[in-house]
């Protein structure tokens, strides 16, 4: 009974893992096998996804030895005080266990054995879970300070980690602390859910081009160029956003002037400076900074007889509270700055924020664009090199009538952000 248990717990979770990888990719079957377990890889691919199941396999069969082993040892060595040891060997000897763990038992009740006492480990976890619930909360209260804020970025894995504490309640049964692991599910599923939701499909006109659309943050100091041009040829973009663009990116970075003739870069960029590069003209193109406080990258570009505004932009990274206000101050100017553009606008770039963010949130309600996300799941870009911690703070913002017709991320090029790939069509009767 104890083997069955142990193995039901080494397959079963990560088998709920890969199942759950399967539901978000909205896929069946063999591809669905495969594209659950490049997600669950990330930067590594499928094999990487098999080796993640694997240890997730190895830590669930330690974990199911600790709690089985130990809560039969613990039980022994309670009852052995008040019960003959022959009655209690005769009844180890009875019970439907393999004869390792019954030589434990035995020990158990003849020896003093010591194991990790089961109330340790249930009070392990009933701390994990008022942790979890706290920093499931604290981030809706991030607009008092930048550590509050970053508790918002990790809903996905607060999910995961919320599903894990229900199943081990509702195998010990604890009904309290399953309502409590219940309700942390249910703060995180409402914030992650949507963006897996299938979003309204709008009526596209069949002979409407898709405008593709390519951004990657490259690191400024990554120096792999041959695996980002490689990817940027192979992904066949129109539109080209980059990220941390320093002088040795912008020199590398001119591979692409065959296929995309068309560029906006500042004059002598820094190392987080963005750039444009296309394949359609760009007019009207400028490089701004809104009140001293945030550059863009502007330029208009005809797709179809529409003229669409496109803006590049690199925001602050908010690890320390100085930095936090700064990029708050970007988004309320960025905000604004956008709500006065009459065309339709496509906003490519690193946000340093996810979309949990009350300040994400306010800026997107000022600027009246939505994500491309959208009905596309989470596509976690930034750690690329810690897929377990991954989280989204690369953004495609469109207006409202831009359809999306695929989002996705492609594959790792050696920084620390995973590229994204956009398909979009240009609507046609809200700015016309």
């Amino acid at each position: 009974m104890d083997k069955l248990i142990k193995k039901l717990m080494t397959i079963g979770v990560p088998g709920l893992l890969l199942w759950l990888s399967m539901m978000a990719s909205g896929k069946t079957g063999d591809a669905g096998i495969w594209t659950g377990l490049a997600n669950i890889g990330v930067i590594y691919g499928p094999k990487g996804g098999l080796l993640v199941l694997l240890m997730v396999g190895l830590v669930s069969n330690a974990f199911s030895q600790v709690a089985v082993d130990g809560l039969l040892v613990s039980f022994y060595q309670k009852r052995r005080q008040s019960e003959p040891s022959e009655q209690l060997l005769g009844e180890i000897d009875r019970l439907p266990l393999s004869q390792d763990l019954k030589m434990k038992l035995k020990w158990a009740v003849l020896h003093h054995y010591i194991v990790l006492p089961p109330y340790l480990i249930r009070w392990g976890f009933i701390v994990a879970t008022v942790l979890l619930v706290v920093l499931s909360l604290t981030g809706y209260l991030g607009e008092f300070d930048y550590r509050l804020d970053l508790t918002a970025h990790f809903k996905l894995q607060y999910l995961l980690a919320g599903f894990c504490l229900f199943f081990f309640f509702l195998l010990t049964k604890r009904k309290v602390w399953c309502i409590v692991s219940i309700f942390c599910i249910l703060l995180n599923l409402i914030e992650v859910m949507p963006w897996y939701l299938p979003q309204i499909a709008d009526a596209t006109n069949p002979n409407s081009q898709p405008l593709r659309v390519l951004q990657s943050n490259v690191l400024f100091r990554n120096k792999q160029y041959a695996k980002v041009i490689s990817m940027v040829r192979a992904s066949n973009p129109d539109i080209a956003f980059f990220q941390e663009v320093g002088p040795f990116w912008k020199k590398e970075l001119e591979a692409l002037r065959d296929t995309f003739p068309y560029s906006l870069v500042p004059p002598i960029p820094e190392r987080f400076e963005p750039a444009i590069y296309s394949k359609l003209p760009l007019v009207n193109t400028s490089i701004t900074v809104l009140d001293g406080l945030i550059q863009i990258l502007y330029a208009e570009v005809k797709v179809e007889g529409k003229v669409v505004s496109i803006i590049g932009i690199h925001l602050s990274t908010p690890m320390k509270q100085r930095d936090f206000n700064h990029r708050n101050q970007q988004l309320a100017v960025f905000g604004d700055y956008l709500a006065k553009i009459k065309n339709p606008v496509l906003v490519v770039g690193d946000f340093n924020i996810t979309m949990w963010s009350p300040f994400y949130k306010r800026f997107i309600q000022q600027a009246g664009l939505k994500n491309s996300r959208y009905g596309f799941g989470i596509i976690p870009t930034w750690s690329a090199k810690l897929p377990p911690l991954s989280i989204p703070i690369d953004h495609c913002l469109v207006s409202p009538n831009v359809k999306v017709l695929q989002m996705r991320a492609s594959r790792y090029v050696g920084s620390d952000h995973l590229p994204l790939i956009t398909d979009l069509v240009i609507g046609n009767n809200e700015y016309e």
